[in-house]
């Protein structure tokens, strides 16, 4: 019997070593699959960070455009209105000095040049428009067949012409030659708008 128990054993010990065996194998497998399906995880989390980084960063980054472009857009508007407001303040002073120039002593030789010029230009049949109060200091400066006309649109001084026979119309009040200044100004103030 004792060769039986020995066998038996013998038997018990190759059926246990199998199974440690098979056990052993089944670890290592399930180990590598864990170890895989871990890899994969891993890789999925990590293109997934990825994507989401990349989606926040351009969100963020378009965001931040639209922002510098509100803050630009912003500054331009204020630099546009104090641009403006310089210009406007410009232009009020140079209405009140072309106003004391017309009250001045040299404001009667101005206007006797402008419409002896107007005149000539405007030839026979051509009106002179002037304030009412300018009417004296032209009186007796005219060539002949040019007509004199009080017009109190004009408010700063200067003078109109026509001559409707030849189609002929110009404008040489101070207020046309401050207007005229404008579009200048702007262009070489040194007001421009970069941002």
């Amino acid at each position: 019997m004792n060769e039986l128990d020995t066998r038996a054993e013998r038997f018990l010990e190759s059926i246990r070593a199998e199974g440690e065996a098979a056990c052993a194998a089944i670890r290592t497998e399930t180990d590598a699959e864990i170890d895989r399906q871990l890899d994969e995880a891993r890789q999925a989390q990590q293109a997934k960070a990825e994507h989401t980084l990349h989606f926040e960063t351009e969100r963020a980054r378009t965001r931040a455009n639209r922002e510098l472009s509100a803050a630009r857009m912003q500054a331009r508007a204020k630099l546009a209105a104090q641009r403006q407001q310089i210009a406007a303040d410009t232009f009020a002073a140079a209405r009140t000095q072309l106003a004391a120039f017309a009250a001045g002593k040299d404001y009667a030789a101005w206007l006797q040049a402008s419409a002896a010029a107007l005149a000539e230009t405007m030839g026979e049949s051509g009106t002179l428009y002037a304030r009412t109060a300018d009417l004296p200091l032209l009186q007796g400066k005219l060539p002949a067949g040019v007509a004199m006309t009080a017009d109190d649109t004009i408010t700063l001084g200067g003078l109109c012409a026509a001559n409707p026979a030849t189609g002929l119309a110009a404008d040489d009040t101070l207020e046309a030659r401050l207007d005229a200044q404008h579009d200048w100004f702007l262009q070489n103030a040194g007001l421009e708008i970069t941002i």
